[in-house]
């Protein structure tokens, strides 16, 4: 079946995603965009340094609440979080956000002995600053980490797939808690499990990968050399595919998704954005698009075909965490 084909199933496979229901665990963070005057401003006199003033200030689900976000927005029908926040402003900050997506909570904790991941951004105009980041230096304690499997496991048995996000190295998916989570996972073969992990990837067993190239090449320790690339795509993701025993989504950017079958790999191509692009939240975008597609039944190239458009109208919005709604999809289907 070709791709085209594949597009053609796409709206009656937004109707089905109205049904199905979604777990998102890991690294949870509030992303923060702080507009900055581009007026002169005063000096500072206790430190004599020009102060920079915020003019405007917006805030989005960042990290694994980016996956969430956009499982909202493509009207999954049930979503359930289960993450932690410390007890500070942004921690309040990150429940309303979540509560507003229409999140489960049950699973969500808040301990004041740790910090709410925060990635601040400020921007005078259209340059971005150096980012500031809250919430690198946690540590979890074990209590903690037992109480968030426990709530993960909870979640499991009401789910039909479950994203394992994993930000940080130093978040909640630490390689002790993945050891737990293991468990879990080899506790519920009929549940589908999808990791999105940064550093840890390699650790997790019995779950579907979403990788992009850097992470493929590092776990396969397979470098491009005179191999085009899409070939080379390929062979990543039908050698991470015999190793896991299941499909692989590997993401290229704008040259988009190539997921492995039973029959190799399949390439579902780019698609072509006209004028600025801003790939922040792209990839949550698929890893949502891809989780709410398998919850409804799709098959791995078709849930990897909505996900490669989700990415598409994500990428056109610009200065924000973006998401993509089913109307959005549909439009550009």
């Amino acid at each position: 079946m070709s791709v085209t084909e594949f597009s053609k199933q796409i709206p009656a496979l937004l109707k089905e995603i109205r049904h199905v229901r979604v777990t998102v665990f890991g690294d949870f963070c509030v992303d923060a965009y702080w507009t900055l005057s581009e007026e002169t401003s005063e000096i500072s006199l206790e430190t004599g340094l020009a102060v920079k003033r915020v003019s405007q200030q917006r805030y989005f689900l960042g990290g694994a609440g980016s996956v969430l976000a956009n499982l909202a927005a493509l009207e999954v029908g049930k979503i359930r979080a289960v993450g932690l926040a410390g007890t500070d402003l942004f921690g309040i900050q990150l429940r309303t956000l979540l509560t507003e997506a229409g999140a489960n909570l049950a699973g969500f904790v808040s301990d004041g002995r740790v910090d709410t991941m925060v990635y601040a951004k400020p921007y005078l105009g259209a340059s971005e600053d150096n980012r500031i980041d809250f919430g690198a230096f946690n540590s979890v304690p074990p209590d903690l980490l037992e109480r968030l499997l426990r709530n993960l496991e909870t979640a499991v048995m009401d789910s039909d797939v479950v994203v394992l996000n994993q930000q940080v190295a130093r978040g909640i998916s630490s390689p002790l808690a993945i050891k737990g989570i293991n468990e879990i996972i080899a506790r519920h073969p009929n549940t589908v499990f999808l990791v999105d992990a940064r550093d840890h990837g390699a650790l997790y067993k019995g779950a579907l990968l979403k990788l992009n190239i850097r992470e493929a090449a590092q776990r396969s320790g397979k470098e491009q050399g005179e191999i085009p690339a899409e070939e080379w795509a390929k062979g990543l993701v039908v050698q991470i595919s015999e190793e896991t025993g299941r499909p692989t989504f590997l993401t290229r950017g704008e040259a988009g998704i190539v997921v492995s079958t039973h029959n190799g790999a399949v390439v579902i191509p780019g698609l072509k954005v006209v004028g600025r692009t801003d790939a922040v939240g792209a990839g949550d975008a698929v890893v949502a698009a891809l989780a709410a597609a398998l919850a409804a039944g799709a098959s791995p190239v078709l849930a990897a075909t909505l996900a490669n458009i989700a990415a598409m109208v994500t990428v056109k919005k610009i200065q924000t965490t973006g998401t993509a709604t089913a109307a959005e999809i549909l439009a550009e289907n």
